[in-house]
C-alpha cells in the first residue's frame, strides 16, 4: 500500500485537511493530492460528503496547475518507456538494419508515421 492507514493515523489531525498537509503527505509518499484525500476519508477522519466536496476542490486546483503550467508531457520519454527502452531500442535498431519492416515497427511501438520513428530513433540516438 503506499499510503498505509496506520501511518496516515499517526500523522493526521481529526478534520478537514488543508492544500498544505494534501501536499505534504503526497510527497512524503510519493502519491497525488487525491490519494492522500481518498485515504483521509478511508481512515474515518472526514464524511463522504466532506470527501465528496474535497475531491471536487482539490481535482480543480490539481488540474488548473497541469492547465497553467502546460505540463503534457513529452511523447519520445514516455513511449520508451511505455515499451521499456530496450525494446524500442532493439525494435528502432532492428529497423534501421533492415531486419524488421517499418509498418511492424510502428505497430509494436504504437504510431503511424514516419516522422514520429525518425523523432523517436534520434531520441533514443539509435540514428
Amino acid at each position: 500500500m503506499l499510503l498505509p492507514l496506520e501511518e496516515l493515523q499517526l500523522r493526521a489531525s481529526p478534520g478537514m485537511p488543508t492544500t498544505n498537509q494534501l501536499e505534504g503527505f503526497a510527497k512524503t509518499f510519493k502519491v497525488s493530492t487525491l490519494v492522500v484525500l481518498r485515504r483521509i476519508f478511508d481512515a474515518g477522519n472526514i464524511t463522504w460528503s466532506e470527501y465528496r466536496t474535497a475531491y471536487a476542490d482539490e481535482f480543480e486546483r490539481v488540474m488548473t496547475l497541469v492547465v497553467s503550467t502546460g505540463d503534457g508531457g513529452n511523447f519520445y520519454n514516455t513511449q520508451p518507456v511505455r515499451v521499456s527502452k530496450r525494446f524500442a531500442r532493439a525494435v528502432v535498431a532492428s529497423t534501421l538494419e533492415g531486419h524488421t519492416r517499418y509498418t511492424d515497427a510502428f505497430q509494436m511501438l504504437g504510431f503511424k508515421k514516419q516522422s514520429t520513428f525518425e523523432q523517436l530513433a534520434r531520441h533514443l540516438t539509435v540514428q
